[in-house]
């Protein structure tokens, strides 16, 4: 197994599989990079499938190992601030979700009357409480205990840490939301089936990813802020992620790329300074807000760069 320096070890002969299409991916890693964003130790690598163009990060971790690189400032499990500071930020990010979902993909998705909701890593449920006013029933999935209990306390029914544990209910849910957690997964795939699973039959699946076919990506390589290693177990092509999703027996009906507020900026950072200036609390707040000030320039920028870096399918179950 490879060590976390990204030295080949023992089994460095056995080259793993794409998570996408399953072909081999090749001995040598394309990207090895540092953990820019927590700042943990070690060196961590991303081979790229000549097949479908997907990016599978090692070494493999465990569920446990894995949870480590989680536990110190990771934001989105997060909840730690003085009273009025807090209830500034929870009606901000109240206004952010409320603008995701009036845009696509998850306006089209919730254009139906309300029904069965499940939120994969729903973290602190900011996204899934948006979607409980709206009058859907939402469950969700969370690893980090912290934020489930606070999804938990917004009225977020959590079945369980991962999809491989949780007791899904088959053919029970109408909408699937995987918003920035499905790269987190180690094997895509088999959660996907599981989701298929606990579709009805016309539910769907909504997705957005980082677009590992970015012109971002492919500029800034290792400093490329929505690479993430080694958080981001598995990078999504156009193509990579509809590959899995046909393998997974879910139709794709939509898909499509946009530009994120922090992905240049935050990208840029990581040249500059080698490592996150904010990775949580209101500092990140300040800096996420100057980002959105510059919005319009980042837009242009990607737009004029080629493929822009996030990536979103609508897909269902038939």
């Amino acid at each position: 197994m490879p060590g976390r320096n990204g030295q080949d070890g023992d089994h460095a002969r056995v080259a793993p599989a794409c998570p996408a299409c399953g072909a081999a991916l090749p001995d040598s890693p394309s990207i090895r990079g540092a953990d820019r964003l927590l700042g943990s130790p070690g060196l961590f690598e991303v081979r790229v499938c000549a097949s479908c163009g997907a990016g599978r990060t090692g070494p493999p971790l465990s569920q446990g190992e894995l949870a480590e690189f989680y536990r110190q400032g990771y934001a989105s499990h997060q909840e730690g601030a003085p009273r009025l500071l807090a209830s500034v930020m929870r009606a901000l990010k109240r206004l952010q979700v409320s603008a995701i979902l009036r845009r696509p993909p998850f306006s089209a998705a919730i254009s139906v009357a309300p029904g069965h909701a499940l939120d994969v890593g729903c973290g602190r449920g900011d996204l899934a409480g948006a979607l409980l006013a709206r009058g859907w029933r939402v469950a969700g999935v969370e690893p980090s205990g912290r934020a489930a209990a606070i999804a938990a306390r917004r009225g977020v029914q959590v079945l369980g840490a991962t999809l491989e544990t949780a007791q899904l209910p088959v053919g029970a849910y109408d909408l699937v939301v995987f918003r920035h957690s499905l790269e987190h997964l180690p094997e895509p795939l088999e959660d996907l089936r599981r989701v298929r699973e606990a579709l009805r039959p016309g539910g769907r699946v909504v997705i957005s990813a980082p677009s590992f076919a970015s012109w971002q990506r492919k500029r800034f390589a290792a400093d490329w802020f929505h690479l993430d290693l080694p958080r981001h177990r598995v990078h999504f092509t156009p193509t990579s992620l509809a590959v899995v999703l046909r393998r997974a027996d879910l139709a794709v009906d939509e898909q499509f790329t946009s530009t994120s507020v922090l992905g240049l900026p935050a990208s840029l950072q990581y040249v500059i300074v080698r490592r996150c200036l904010a990775p949580g609390g209101l500092r990140l707040r300040l800096l996420a807000a100057l980002c959105c000030a510059a919005f319009p320039a980042t837009w242009l920028i990607d737009r004029l760069g080629g493929e822009r870096d996030t990536l979103h399918v609508i897909a269902r179950r038939d």
